[in-house]
């Protein structure tokens, strides 16, 4: 069947349903609300998947899981476990519901689905680099730390505190000779054991003051190292300022 053809067949259902009283007139500022409706949608749905994927880019670097496929089976386990899965769900559902609200646009309901997709998915991580270059999530899980953030404070608490018993994050605050001291985003201070079959993903020593991510297990304050790693940002160990006195208790 020609272009042709079809056209005269749709215009022909089109007649028939407009004679049976079946399609019914709106006034054009229905057309408008609509369309200023699905705008609105999809501009506060972006900006939500915006902020979740560089959220969940924070959650795994705070709890260390973006640091651990280098040490190994072990250390992949424990990035899994560390993964926000729910996160990620929600964040793929946000993805699919603003791919169906941009179909509801000619430009796009023309193009093939698979561009569409293609070009939410690269816009959001694109955003999300930026807003993880901005430092928004770092700033406020301090405040989070620090009791200043009402709303959100067991939100960001919650991920950005590593809850796996084998991981650890924290700054080196003293050298030992068999090992050394972590302060950690807890303000704990644990003591790391180093053993021959630590392994070190990098090549000088530990130093003052370095930012690591340890993999072991732990005994009270004790670690028994099994891998360490330096890292290069200073998510959660920054010092506490303005602290509510019912934090110090």
């Amino acid at each position: 069947m020609n272009s042709d053809s079809q056209k005269s067949s749709i215009s022909d259902k089109v007649l028939k349903q407009i004679e049976k009283d079946q399609v019914k007139m709106r006034p054009k500022i229905y057309f408008i609300l609509k369309a200023l409706l699905i705008m609105s949608g999809i501009f506060i749905i972006a900006l939500f998947a915006l902020y979740l994927v560089s959220f969940i880019v924070f959650a795994l670097r705070a709890s260390g899981a973006w640091y651990l496929s280098g040490f190994g089976f072990q250390g992949i386990r424990a990035s899994i476990v560390l993964i926000p899965w729910l996160l990620i769900f929600v964040a793929l559902l946000l993805i699919v519901t603003l791919e169906a609200l941009v179909k509801r646009f000619s430009f796009s309901y023309r193009q093939p689905i698979l561009y569409s997709v293609l070009g939410i998915i690269i816009f959001v991580f694109l955003g999300s680099f930026a807003i993880c270059k901005t430092g928004l999530h770092p700033n406020l899980f301090q405040k989070a730390r620090e009791g200043r953030l009402p709303v959100a404070e067991e939100f960001y608490r919650g991920y950005g505190m590593g809850k796996f018993h084998n991981v650890h994050r924290g700054v080196v605050s003293e050298l030992r000779d068999n090992g050394f001291s972590i302060k950690t985003c807890r303000d704990e201070i644990l003591l790391v054991i180093v053993t021959p079959e630590t392994l070190f993903l990098f090549e000088s020593n530990v130093e003052m003051h370095d930012m690591v991510i340890i993999l072991g297990e732990r005994d009270d304050h004790i670690i028994i190292a099994l891998g360490v790693r330096k890292i290069n940002d200073k998510i959660g160990l920054l010092p506490k300022k303005h602290m509510p006195p019912r934090l110090y208790k």
